[in-house]
């Protein structure tokens, strides 16, 4: 049977608790110890305001556990509450600190009950535990600012006391209690007229007293004042409405000292207070007065003027809280490295807090003033506002800064010259005029002897005027200089003025600017005057140059725009004839002889048509290439094969390999059919038999060789020359000779896409090409390609060779092709060489499939497709697959593929058209190679 306790005033207090703490949220947690079997239980809010385990609600738990986490301070006191409830029973509360689970101590409340049975044992302990940190930091405040009151009213010197409207007392301290004579019991709440025995003297603080709560303004007066023994006394009184939270007068406030004997001794010191009060003044620094027994400081007037606080006397630490935080601790140990030892001055410079809560820079000094032993009695200083100084060193720093930037940016040097001391100042720039070092320190003697001595009767001349109090003239002369120490002559233009004080010149300021590249330019502009005429007619043949190189930059660009335009088209359609030929020949074999002709003559023809294609892309800048670091001597050594065949035995062949070539980044393949396409219209320029010359070597183009390498761009270049001493060719012919489908072959004979492809790709390659050609002495062509810096590995010139068809091995292939033809002539082929084909239109239907089969091992598309491309499609597969492999196709290189051309690294692609053959090579290399 539990023992319960009457409902007291605590339990109901209690009561009310819980239910506010409920309202507000503050209950942070229950528990219910049950001490017979000692079996503690908690809910999931205790276990986090004491940090334990989460698990622990779940878990019984043992007192000390919970005791873990109380603060050490508080928990013996906890233990003995705990323990002297267990005794008496009822009702329990007691406040302590607890970590919750982020370790933080917080102040908690525990409330609740201990049940006693018949023999006044514990049987069960109850509660819950309520969340007072908050609290107990307002109640911790609020009796500190009590303290605090308290201790001022009782330590102030004199009458410190509070009034309310009516006159009536409010509050007095030691002083107020011996002036009128009673304790504060019997004088709290009755008026100076029921107090003072004075009538007169009642009726006249009174009258002051309301003038002052009317005009809501602080008065500081001096009364004479009689105390109950018959005393008198000079007192000094500080008067002061007092306001509610609203700002309206409800009393007043007032403290008061004795000032009698202060009063005899100013009769005697009148002077020297006088003197003091105007040097206060004079400085306008904030006076401070720092008493060491007690840390009482006095301060003057200038607080307030100068940061707004209006209180007179602080203690030490009010001003060292004031203090900026990044500088309290230098200057606390500062000051008291001089109080604490035999020093007698201290000033530092520190940041203050205003009243406002803004900061103002002061320079504060103090005196330490000790006693007979030494040791500090007090330190008196003065405080002083920079604030304005540090915002006028600022401003003009950036002006100094802005006069810098505006003469740098004029390339302008300024200059100033002080007559009175002789002094002259000089930035470097004006220096650098006068072709003196920057860190050379110069007179007037330098400026002088730095003057042309052609000039230099001029320029004083004009100085002097300047500096004339009664000309007062502009100082705007243009002079040469002779170089200090470099010797060079300069050209400087300088402007200036005086300026002067009265009749006397102090000083002539000014700036100069170096105008030699003017002079120069007015120099050569004479001499073009003179020979105008012919520097005209050389400017308009310039222009017409421009402008004819501009008309066939842009004929080339929209040429190219137009056959890179039918490339596309005409690859796609070539794709779903060649391919189809090719699975038809396959699968017929040798059965039909003639129709294996016929098949073969179709294959050849569209075979013929796609070079052509390729040229037109070449030429166009849309073919896809695929650059390596290549070594060009042996690129060019291994044609020689290729020469032999194609040149025929009345072509001299010379090849010139330069040693230690360059490294150049190109398409090997590519500009191995460049170099065999000019060789063969080399051949074809001489017809009767001469001599080829191929010659690599490594060329900078810079400011002295320019000339040489007219319009190609400075730089460094691999040079390949292919020369020929055949028939040659006209102006006419060598100005079309890069436009596609010009030719001075006869029908049948040739494209006119040979040269225009040799454009292509060199421009496409980041190169240049020119041409040199006179009739009958033959045609040089130079390719410029672009040096590659990087030491890497270079590839050998590539061979040709027949691989055989790899077959697959029945893993699935997913097609995505958006034309029919081309998607059917894909599916049956890579069908016959022994993959599993799955088959899309675009890119929505093609994931759904790789969704639906997981065993797809390779996707193949078309990147030219409407609305998704196969590169975004690629990339939502790698997205959902990352062991995806990817070949695309395409018929033209304009597309997500390629960065100017040229392939992303680790991209395959096979161009359309292809054979059965290229596809089944490209398929098995890209299943082969690993990501």
């Amino acid at each position: 049977m539990n023992v319960t306790d009457p409902i007291d005033g605590h339990s109901r207090r209690d009561t009310e608790r819980m239910k506010m703490a409920l309202a507000a949220g503050a209950i942070v947690g229950t528990w219910f110890w049950d001490v017979a079997n000692d079996r503690l239980t908690v809910d999931e809010a205790l276990t986090d305001a004491f940090g334990l385990d989460p698990a622990s609600p779940q878990h019984e738990l043992r007192l000390e556990q919970v005791l873990h986490a109380v603060h050490p301070d508080d928990h013996a006191e906890l233990v003995a509450a705990i323990n002297d409830a267990m005794v008496r029973g009822g009702r329990y509360a007691h406040q302590y600190r607890a970590r919750n689970a982020q370790g933080q101590y917080r102040w908690l409340e525990a409330i609740g009950r201990v049940d006693l049975d018949d023999t006044g044992r514990p049987q069960g302990f109850q509660g819950v535990l309520i969340d007072i940190d908050d609290r107990r930091q307002v109640e911790a405040q609020r009796d500190q600012a009590q303290a605090l009151l308290r201790s001022f009213v009782e330590a102030a010197p004199g009458v410190v006391y509070a009034k309310d409207r009516q006159g009536r007392l409010l509050i007095g301290n030691h002083g107020t209690t011996e002036l009128i004579g009673l304790p504060p019991e019997q004088y709290v709440g009755r008026t100076d007229a029921e107090l003072l025995n004075d009538p007169v003297q009642a009726a006249m603080v009174m009258a002051v007293d309301e003038r002052i709560m009317s005009s809501g303004q602080a008065e500081q007066l001096e009364e004479s004042i009689s105390f109950p023994d018959g005393r008198r006394a000079d007192w000094l009184s500080t008067k002061a409405p007092l306001r509610d939270a609203d700002g309206t007068v409800v009393g007043l406030i007032g403290t008061s000292l004795d000032i009698t004997e202060r009063k005899a001794v100013e009769a005697r010191h009148q002077e020297i207070e006088e003197r003091y009060r105007l040097a206060v003044r004079a400085t306008n620094d904030a006076i401070w007065d720092w008493r060491m027994t007690d840390g009482h400081v006095i301060w003057n007037e200038a607080l307030a003027t100068l940061f707004g606080h209006t209180l007179m006397e602080s203690d030490a630490q009010w001003w060292l809280d004031h203090i900026h935080p990044d500088d309290r601790d230098r200057v606390d140990l500062d000051i008291h490295r001089v109080i604490d030892g035999d020093g007698t001055t201290w000033y530092g410079e520190y940041r203050f807090q205003r009243a406002d809560g803004s900061y103002a820079q002061v320079l504060d000094r103090g005196a330490v003033l000790r006693g007979p032993s030494g040791e500090p009695l007090r330190m008196i200083g003065a405080m002083l506002d920079l604030t304005a100084r540090k915002s006028a060193e600022a401003a003009l720093a950036e002006s100094e800064e802005r006069l810098r930037f505006a003469t740098d940016a004029g390339d302008m040097g300024f200059w100033d010259v002080d007559l009175v001391n002789d002094i002259l100042i000089w930035p470097p720039r004006t220096k650098a005029m006068f072709g003196i070092s920057p860190q050379v320190p110069v007179s007037l003697r330098d400026f002088y002897d730095g003057l042309h001595p052609a000039d230099r009767e001029a320029v004083h001349a004009a100085f002097s005027a300047a500096a004339d109090p009664a000309q007062r003239a502009l100082y705007d002369v243009e002079y040469r200089t002779v170089g200090k120490e470099d010797g060079v002559v300069r050209w400087v233009a300088a402007k200036g003025r005086g300026h002067f004080e009265g009749e006397r010149c102090l000083r002539v300021v000014g700036v100069a600017i170096e105008v030699t590249a003017r002079k120069l330019a007015e120099a050569r502009l004479h001499e073009l005057n003179e020979q105008l005429e012919s520097r005209v007619a050389e400017e308009v043949a310039e222009r017409t140059r421009v402008e004819d190189a501009l008309r066939q930059s842009q004929k080339m660009e929209a040429v190219g725009q137009l056959t890179g335009g039918i490339a596309h088209d005409f690859n796609n359609m070539l794709a779903a004839v060649i391919g189809p030929l090719d699975l038809l020949s396959l699968r017929l074999g040798e059965s039909d002889p003639l129709v294996t002709r016929y098949i073969d003559m179709a294959i050849d023809g569209a075979n013929r048509a796609a070079q052509l294609t390729q040229r037109l892309l070449a030429f166009s800048r849309q073919q896809p290439l695929q650059p390596v670091p290549v070594n060009a001597n042996r690129l060019v050594a291994g044609m020689t094969d290729l020469f032999v065949h194609s040149l025929g035995g009345n072509i001299r062949l010379e090849t010139t390999l330069a040693p230690d070539l360059w490294l150049t980044f190109a398409d090997a393949n590519q500009l191995e059919n460049v170099i065999l396409n000019l060789a063969v219209n080399a051949r074809d320029a001489m017809p009767a038999g001469g001599r080829l010359s191929v010659a690599t070597a490594n060329c900078t183009v810079d400011r002295d060789s320019a000339e040489a390498h007219p319009t190609v761009p400075r730089g460094q270049y691999i040079l390949v020359t292919v020369a020929d001493n055949g028939t040659g060719m006209t102006a006419e012919v060598i100005a079309k000779a890069f436009d596609p489908f010009f030719t001075t072959k006869q029908v049948g004979q040739g494209t006119g896409l040979g040269l225009s492809q040799v454009y292509g790709f060199v421009k496409q390659s980041a190169g240049h090409v020119k041409l040199c050609s006179a009739v009958g002495e033959g045609t040089t062509v130079k390719l410029y390609l672009p040096r590659l810096a990087a030491a890497v590995d270079t590839l050998d010139a590539p061979t040709a060779g027949s691989i055989p068809a790899p077959v697959g091995r029945r893993e699935r292939v997913l097609v995505v092709e958006d034309e029919p033809a081309v998607r059917q002539f894909s599916v049956e082929a890579l069908t016959a060489l022994g993959y599993d084909v799955l088959a899309a239109e675009g890119a929505a239907p093609a994931l759904a499939l790789l969704d639906a089969h997981a065993d797809i091992a390779l996707l193949f598309t078309d990147v030219v497709m409407p609305e998704v491309n196969g590169r975004q499609l690629a990339d939502e597969a790698l997205r959902r697959r990352p062991d995806l492999k990817v070949l695309f196709t395409t018929g033209y290189s304009r597309n997500a593929l390629e960065r100017d051309g040229v392939i992303d690294p680790g991209v395959q692609v096979i161009g359309k058209p292809f054979s059965v053959a290229t596809l089944a090579t490209r398929v098995r290399a890209v299943l082969g190679e690993g990501r």
